[in-house]
């Protein structure tokens, strides 16, 4: 009897699930129904084609989609670009369209009992039916009923701050970073919230035009910004970990033989790059071996430093970077914003810096919000997570990094029991495994999910 699976998100963890069941075809065959919110599929938020072209923080060499053919996105950026190497830093609209072509390929070359059905929609949750079945219900469709269900949602959206309330249809205010004015003049002034890799992209936007840059302010509670990328060797370290791992009881003591291992390797002539490498493929492990109270520790003293080794910048954007710095265009400030009024056509903003009790204001022609995404489920205004949570079909971990999940990605609900029929697939699976954004991980986590439906003889 055929099965019926549906894929909720079709950008980067939908369209390479996808793509790996076209290429597994189960005995019995099946259906395989991809549903996406927005207006085309394989390419989500992050790679969308934009006016702007942003860059990947990750080298063409070290992108792609499939395990087993680990130069198959650098192969198809040369055809389009002969002069690429692997360690060019590309556009992302251009990744974009390799998870496109990727998936049109695996269509193409599927077995003839699956079928890949693709529906454009909003999903606003799941119910349960009769039989194990479970309804997926679309705003302006009719419910599509699955045997099984996999959330490949992608990063939730930026939460609207407190201070912003009253601000969201306000000119001066973007909730969206990537919704910037092209307008802007040496004259204006912009503030930036975030200092991450979203304040980046923010910045070499607003400063695309050499002769017109406005004044650039960013703000965060400590003020660090991401490292930078280099040509390093990402796996020239190798090993089971277990130095590392016999220190989970103490996160002092992890983190202190984190960084004797990064200065040994810079000694010995290498990069500290390639220790966060080793560390980043250990991180699941480690995650699950702390205490409770030692991931509370780290997730508010060491996360926002741990995330700047982590996730870097390409070296051209880091360049960029640096030159608004010493220009004095780019101002990194480390604080709190109390609040945000507006004046006429502008905002004035009252922050507090880290350290001092003393408010400080700053008048500027526009705020951006580039906090990040928010990860707790709990608090999410998303329909369908809060549909899910609420029928107790979906739970968050204590921390609130995202979604708890079992073998696979299976969701666990809110008594704490595995999924038969509901998956996980996306970075909300940091919730167990720390780290599950890059290309890499997530690839890694859909292969190994295609594998488990398709040997569950679903």
């Amino acid at each position: 009897m055929r099965k019926t699976l549906v894929i909720v998100g079709a950008g980067f963890s939908g369209t390479v699930l996808a793509a790996n069941l076209l290429r597994r075809p189960p005995a019995q065959g099946w259906d395989l129904v991809l549903i996406e919110r927005n207006s085309t599929m394989g390419r989500g938020v992050a790679y969308a084609a934009r006016d702007f072209p942003y860059l990947l923080n990750v080298p063409a060499g070290r992108l792609s989609a499939e395990s087993g053919d680990p130069h198959q996105f650098l192969q198809y950026a040369q055809g389009r670009l002969p002069n690429v190497d692997g360690e060019d830093f590309l556009p992302r609209a251009l990744y974009g369209d390799y998870l496109q072509d990727m998936l049109c390929r695996a269509e193409r070359e599927a077995a003839a009992n699956v079928r890949l059905l693709r529906v454009f929609g909003e999903v606003t949750g799941v119910q349960r039916s009769a039989g194990g079945a479970q309804a997926v219900q679309l705003h302006d469709h009719a419910p599509i009923v699955a045997d099984i269900v996999i959330l490949a949602l992608g990063n939730p959206e930026a939460p609207l701050p407190p201070w912003a309330a009253e601000l969201r249809d306000h000119s001066a205010f973007r909730q969206d970073p990537r919704d910037l004015p092209n307008t802007l003049t040496a004259e204006h002034s912009v503030l930036i919230v975030g200092n991450g890799l979203t304040m980046a992209d923010a910045a070499s936007a607003l400063s695309r035009h050499a002769d017109r840059v406005p004044t650039l302010h960013t703000i965060s509670r400590r003020g660090v910004i991401p490292k930078p990328q280099t040509a390093f060797h990402p796996h020239a370290l190798r090993g089971s970990g277990e130095v590392l791992l016999a220190h989970t009881h103490s996160l002092r003591r992890l983190l202190r033989a984190c960084r004797d291992m990064a200065r040994e390797v810079e000694e010995l002539g290498g990069d500290w790059r390639e220790a966060v490498a080793f560390i980043r493929n250990l991180a699941p492990a480690l995650w699950r071996r702390l205490p409770e109270v030692e991931r509370r520790r780290f997730v508010r003293h060491v996360h926002v430093h741990w995330d700047t080794f982590r996730h870097r910048l390409p070296p051209q954007l880091m360049a960029r970077i640096e030159t608004l710095r010493r220009s004095g265009k780019l101002r990194v400030k480390a604080g709190r914003i109390q609040g945000v009024i507006a004046r006429d056509h502008r905002l004035q903003v009252s922050w507090r810096p880290r350290g001092s009790e003393v408010t400080s204001k700053l008048t500027v022609d526009l705020v951006v919000n580039a906090i990040g995404p928010n990860y707790a489920i709990e608090r999410s205004v998303d329909p369908l997570l809060t549909s899910l949570r609420k029928a107790g079909l979906v739970s968050s971990d204590a921390l609130s990094l995202g979604i708890r999940t079992g073998g696979f990605g299976a969701c666990l609900d809110a008594q704490g029991r595995a999924s038969q029929t509901l998956y996980y697939l996306g970075p909300m699976l940091r919730a167990d495994h720390l780290d599950a954004t890059a290309a890499a991980e997530l690839r890694d986590h859909a292969e190994r999910l295609a594998e488990h439906l398709v040997g569950a003889r679903l």
